[in-house]
């Protein structure tokens, strides 16, 4: 029976092994370079990977002998997390994520948007957008969208943030109440879209409202980042 490969030993068998040296990558990424925060290798890896258009799902030696490893989660933005066939798009958006990690936030833009067109992609790279304040982008990635899931609660999310900044105060809080209309979706979705509304409310004005917003924060966690400091910003 095989077992999965030494860590220690899979740059040398890449070398070693030109056969081997994607499925060599793969694992090496997944099982040493990731894990240690070995940020600068795990790119370096993955651009090889995404270059080469490995996909793990149609690795012979993968599927036969670790047919689990065709499957991974992967943190795409705060909050969500998915899991996904270990393919072009799973290797593309880790990618991103590592060039995020080092400030690259262009050449991770230019990874996502070169993958397949996606909703999970779409996540990537609103958090991508919006941490280079390109609103008008999140803007026209989140046109249409409505709340039928997780992730397309973040979207809109991102979308009311994006509005915000563009100073469209209508238009950013009706894409908060959908953001909100679905009551079931994770806390840590449901707490941001009621901090960001918050600041929309400030920002035009309405204080009370934007209390209210956050204690309904404060009601469910109020150990939530900021929020004693921006109730305490309001009684000032």
């Amino acid at each position: 029976m095989a077992s999965r490969p030494d860590p220690g030993r899979l740059p040398d068998i890449g070398t070693e092994f030109e056969r081997a040296r994607h499925t060599a990558a793969f694992f090496e990424v997944l099982d040493l370079a990731w894990p240690a925060g070995d940020i600068e290798r795990a790119s370096e890896l993955l651009g090889l990977l995404l270059a080469g258009n490995y996909d793990a799902t149609s690795d012979p030696f993968i599927t036969k002998y670790l047919p689990g490893r065709t499957h991974s989660e992967i943190a795409i933005a705060e909050g969500i997390t998915v899991e996904l066939p270990t393919n072009s798009e799973f290797i593309g958006l880790l990618l991103a994520e590592t060039l995020q990690l080092q400030g690259m936030l262009q050449r991770a833009v230019n990874v996502v948007e070169g993958l397949v067109p996606s909703t999970i992609a779409a996540v990537s790279l609103a958090e991508l957008y919006i941490e280079l304040g390109s609103w008008d982008q999140v803007v026209e990635l989140t046109d249409g969208v409505t709340n039928l899931d997780e992730a397309s609660t973040y979207l809109l999310i991102q979308r009311g943030i994006a509005l915000r900044h563009l100073g469209y105060v209508d238009a950013s809080r009706e894409a908060f109440k959908e953001a909100l209309r679905m009551r079931s979706r994770p806390a840590g979705l449901r707490h941001r879209a009621l901090v960001e509304r918050a600041q929309l409310q400030l920002t035009a004005g309405k204080r009370a409202m934007a209390r209210k917003d956050l204690e309904r924060v404060l009601a469910e966690d109020s150990r939530y980042p900021g929020l004693v400091e921006r109730l305490a910003e309001l009684d000032s």
